[in-house]
């Protein structure tokens, strides 16, 4: 009788992170890019050209999909030039029988005078091109007579479903003089490098900020056309408590004491938290909507229970309630909530305010 081997149990090579507790194991950019699918990719490929190359070309379109005619995206130059990017999504790296059928399009196209023969041709695949096709990229005076030797087998059926594009006495002639000195790859991780530097690589890989939280502002001396709203309600609730009119920050500053004070404080929370939006779109410029905007979303939700429950209070009791439930939230779902100060958040009650969204006195 056979001796059974007991099981191996796998040891942990190291410890594991919080945040691999959470989200699971950290996926690197390129394993990214391998498993998206092929609409996201070609995606992907557009955000790396209007974000690195936009001021190479005066226009980039996307052609992907069925009547595409060999352009997947085109840049195209300000004289009316191209570029072509062949987004090729595969599993495996790109081989010649991959490429041939685009090839042929981009022959029979340009022979048609369907567009312009590009300046250059890029193929852009997750996983590169193979060996054999580098080999040509190297020395690509030979791809003319491999073409040619496949077209039956790759171009005949696959330019185009509507008919069989035969390679005719002038198209043949076309392609053994066709320059293919215009194709280049471009790996992967080169364009992960350059994706990087755009406004939507956060949002797509993460990877932190681009740009840190600049000083906060002090308020201007006078109060600002934007701020009217929230200021006015303020006066609102020291003429409530202290049972006289205040129309302007003189009136107040003559009275002096926890109001003035107050004021001062709610001013720079307001400027704080302008800051901290300004940090938002600065990092997460698509983002619809912005993390800013969900935080005060968020923050809107809890002050409408608490202002609820207190309506009956003095509008000043009302917004120190509001400020002390806010400053209880961690807001850890949001991106922005490693950089919330507490003055930040009673910067979104006078943001709100601001907004007509929340009052501190009903009427």
């Amino acid at each position: 009788m056979q001796e059974e081997l007991p099981f191996s149990k796998p040891t942990p090579l190291r410890r594991i992170t919080a945040l691999e507790a959470i989200q699971g194991s950290v996926i690197s950019a390129l394993e990214r890019v391998e498993l998206m699918s092929s609409d996201d990719y070609e995606t992907f490929i557009l955000e790396w050209l209007f974000g690195c190359r936009n001021k190479r070309y005066a226009k980039v379109r996307s052609f992907a999909g069925a009547g595409d005619k060999g352009r997947d995206v085109v840049g195209y130059y300000a004289d009316g030039s191209i570029d072509i990017y062949q987004c090729k999504h595969y599993n495996n790296k790109i081989a010649p029988t991959t490429i041939y059928p685009e090839l042929g399009k981009l022959c029979y196209y340009t022979f048609s005078g369907a567009y312009p023969v590009p300046k250059k041709y890029f193929i852009v695949a997750p996983k590169g091109c193979g060996p054999a096709v580098l080999d040509w990229l190297d020395n690509p005076k030979h791809i003319n007579e491999k073409l040619i030797a496949n077209w039956e087998n790759y171009c005949l059926k696959l330019i185009t479903s509507t008919k069989d594009i035969v390679l005719t006495k002038e198209l043949k002639k076309y392609v053994e003089s066709f320059d293919f000195s215009i194709l280049n790859d471009l790996a992967p991780h080169e364009i992960i490098e350059e994706h990087k530097l755009t406004e939507y690589h956060v949002l797509r890989f993460g990877g932190g900020i681009k740009k840190y939280r600049e000083l906060i502002p002090a308020p201007e001396t006078n109060i600002q056309p934007r701020e009217q709203t929230y200021t006015e309600l303020l006066f609102k609730i020291y003429e409530q408590e202290l049972n006289q009119k205040i129309q302007n920050i003189s009136e107040l500053r003559n009275i002096g004491g926890r109001y003035f004070t107050h004021f001062n404080t709610q001013r720079n929370s307001f400027y704080s938290a302008e800051s901290l939006d300004k940090f938002s779109r600065e990092n997460f410029t698509e983002a619809n909507p912005s993390p800013f905007s969900e935080l005060l979303d968020d923050a809107h939700s809890i002050l409408e229970t608490t202002l609820e429950l207190h309506q009956g209070d003095s509008g000043y009791r009302r917004i120190l309630l509001a400020s002390q439930e806010l400053k209880r939230t961690d807001f850890s779902s949001n991106p922005l909530h490693l950089e919330i100060k507490p003055l930040d958040k009673d910067g979104l009650c006078n943001h709100l305010a601001n907004e007509n969204r929340i009052k501190w006195i009903d009427s």
